[in-house]
């Protein structure tokens, strides 16, 4: 059976510096405690991979790198996902900035 994180997920980021439309593409490896992946920011047009992901029920926690400029900032993302409607949403924290996220599931329609 395919884990509920696998898959194409919407997320808009309410940041600071404006909201940030993304692309996250999930996939639990077969442990079904750890998940890779990668975010493709709609906006600079780049695709940051996931790191440390970690599943827990419906819990995830997971890293991300992105570059703004000439400065990497590494976010710690931690959130829920919501496999009766499709939904997630957490907090992302980079040093001293917080936002929340939240999105769908893109579910192909058989």
């Amino acid at each position: 059976m395919e884990h509920p994180l696998n898959g194409k997920w919407k997320i808009t980021a309410k940041s600071p510096l404006g909201d940030m439309n993304m692309e996250a593409t999930m996939n639990v490896n077969d442990d079904c405690s750890t998940f890779s992946g990668s975010v493709y920011d709609l906006g600079s047009k780049k695709t940051y991979p996931l790191e440390d992901g970690v599943v827990k029920g419906n819990s995830i926690t997971y890293t991300i790198v992105m570059k703004f400029g000439l400065i990497p900032m590494k976010f710690h993302l931690e959130g829920t996902f919501n496999q009766d409607d499709w939904t997630c949403e957490g907090i992302a924290k980079a040093m001293k900035m917080e936002c929340s996220y939240s999105g769908h599931k893109v579910v192909d329609e058989a």
